[in-house]
């Protein structure tokens, strides 16, 4: 089977989802590495009252859900992916698990995108020019794997250039959804697993529903269905329809 991650945008934020993770060994090393390299630590991030009133906490939960979910299925399931997409912010989390950013690369580069975007002093435009300054300094690597990105819908397998354009242009430009939709199917992934907090990225992908993915594609929510069903998905098991969440 050839699996996709997808990792989602701020839509699918909500209070909790911290502590909703996986229950992993994996999962709670991407906590304590977050700890360890964000001030103040996590524990509080993804109350009601933070993803409310700051931008740092949108952005820094989103990355961590992302990642620890991620690494719950592949270092924990031994599921690996065949190709990663993200919704805007969520492509910093694709990248991590592309590796071509470092967790606390990741951790560093979406607070500067929250910092920006909370102080509100510049345009989006503006601001993905200082996004684009910023992951200049990283260093370039070679994608681990195909990289489908929003802004464009293209499939990137070794253009890190090309990805890093898309973290910047994240931050102003809509998600090419349909074009992003067609780049997954290219890419011959035929079980597409949503990675936590997300819901219905697919749904929102294809714009009709999951089963909308088209014919023979199967995709699951790692936090409706849980680690240990999503990853036996992602193997092939059989107690799954297709479009089925």
């Amino acid at each position: 089977m050839n699996v996709a991650f997808l990792f989602p945008g701020p839509a699918s934020l909500r209070a909790g989802m911290l502590h909703r993770l996986p229950d992993t060994a994996a999962s709670a090393t991407v906590l304590a590495e977050a700890e360890w390299n964000h001030p103040g630590g996590v524990a509080q991030l993804d109350s009601a009252e933070a993803l409310a009133q700051s931008e740092v906490a949108r952005h820094i939960s989103l990355l961590v859900a992302g990642v620890a979910g991620a690494r719950a299925l592949t270092e924990d399931e031994k599921v690996l992916p065949s190709a990663v997409a993200g919704h805007g912010l969520g492509g910093f989390a694709a990248a991590v698990v592309a590796e071509l950013l470092t967790f606390p690369e990741a951790l560093r580069a979406v607070r500067l995108r929250a910092e920006l975007l909370e102080r509100a002093e510049e345009p989006v435009h503006d601001i993905g020019i200082r996004m684009a300054q910023h992951l200049a300094t990283i260093p370039r690597r070679t994608p681990a794997l195909p990289y489908v990105a929003s802004t464009s819908g293209a499939c990137l397998q070794s253009d890190a250039n090309g990805v890093f354009d898309d973290l910047a242009r994240s931050v102003a430009l809509p998600v090419r959804w349909e074009e992003m939709t067609t780049a997954l199917r290219g890419t011959g992934a035929d079980r597409w697993v949503e990675l936590p907090p997300g819901r219905a990225l697919t749904a929102l992908l294809t714009g009709g529903g999951a089963d909308a993915a088209g014919p023979g594609v199967r995709v699951v929510s790692v936090e409706e269905r849980g680690i240990a069903e999503a990853a036996d998905f992602a193997r092939g098991g059989t107690g799954f329809t297709e479009g089925a969440w």
